[in-house]
């Protein structure tokens, strides 16, 4: 479970209330990411706290999740000591998740894939980021990624000439991405030796409005 500054003693403090609802405490591993400076706007200038005399904080993302998981050694003990194939990344707010994940589960070892997804579908337009593929043209080299929505449309109008539109079934031909992702263990942990975990720095903002200069609040910035 990655928490912040924010959680990780509320988080700590209902596992052990509740008997960590019937796991083994050895099993559960609470891993608290920093917090770095919230911003308030596209000058990347720093908010302030109420009193006005702190600057303002925010966890830093989910991206970190990568880092703790190499810098704490947990991802690498759980294939060396607990023989563990694969790892699932949810996020705590998506509890029917479980409904679908033996399936995915399944599809990714019958198909012996390293990396897989799990995505809804979604309107054209609507708020979500957009699985896709894209590939360079000079390159040739193409990869499966998320796109974030406020740069989706961009993206289309610049290299189809046409925006998110429906097909036939009446939802975008781009499913929406859900945050939950599956990977081999093994070349995870191999991936992660590699980078040392490390992700690029990356922030998608909601502005507060269409000048989209002003952040509507500093730690909705996700980064």
């Amino acid at each position: 479970i990655m928490t912040s500054d924010d959680t990780h003693q509320r988080t700590l403090d209902l596992l052990v209330e509740n008997g960590y609802f019937g796991a083994n405490p050895a099993q559960v591993t609470l891993l608290k990411q920093e917090k770095v400076p919230a911003l308030i706007d596209n000058q990347a200038r720093f908010a302030q706290t109420e009193d006005k005399w702190l600057v303002d904080t925010k966890p830093h993302g989910h991206g970190d999740v990568h880092w703790l998981l190499h810098s704490s050694g947990t991802a690498k003990k759980w294939v060396e000591e607990n023989g563990a194939k694969w790892l699932v990344f949810f996020q705590d707010t998506n509890g029917v998740v479980f409904r679908a994940l033996p399936a995915a589960l399944g599809v990714s070892i019958e198909k012996k894939f390293e990396v897989n997804s799990l995505t809804v579908p979604r309107r054209p337009g609507e708020a979500v980021g957009s699985i896709c593929r894209l590939v360079n043209e000079e390159t040739g080299v193409g990869m499966t990624c998320n796109v974030e929505y406020n740069q989706f449309e961009p993206l289309l109008q610049a290299t189809s000439g046409k925006g998110d539109e429906a097909d036939e079934s009446g939802f975008s031909p781009y499913p929406g991405n859900i945050n939950v992702l599956i990977f081999a263990l093994e070349p995870y942990v191999a991936t992660l030796e590699r980078t040392r975990g490390s992700m690029p720095e990356f922030v998608n903002p909601k502005y507060a409005d269409d000048t989209k200069t002003t952040f509507k609040n500093p730690h909705a910035s996700n980064a």
